[in-house]
């Protein structure tokens, strides 16, 4: 058997898999979370210039 490489568990995964499934899901919510804050950020600057976030004719969103 394997060790998760982060909680230290014993785990049965294919070759190449270091980590266990909770380890894994762990990060992909630290991934989105830290992508969310990005946008959050991107969005908080871009109306701070005074842009106004529109819908497109086309469904798109864009600043203007």
């Amino acid at each position: 058997m394997k060790v998760c490489g982060v909680c230290g568990l014993e785990i049965g995964t294919r070759d190449g898999d270091n980590e266990c499934a909770r380890c894994q899901d762990v990060d992909t919510l630290k991934r989105r979370r830290a992508a969310r804050a990005r946008k959050r950020a991107r969005e908080q600057v871009l109306s701070d210039l005074g842009l106004v976030k529109v819908r497109g004719a086309l469904g798109g969103t864009y600043w203007e």
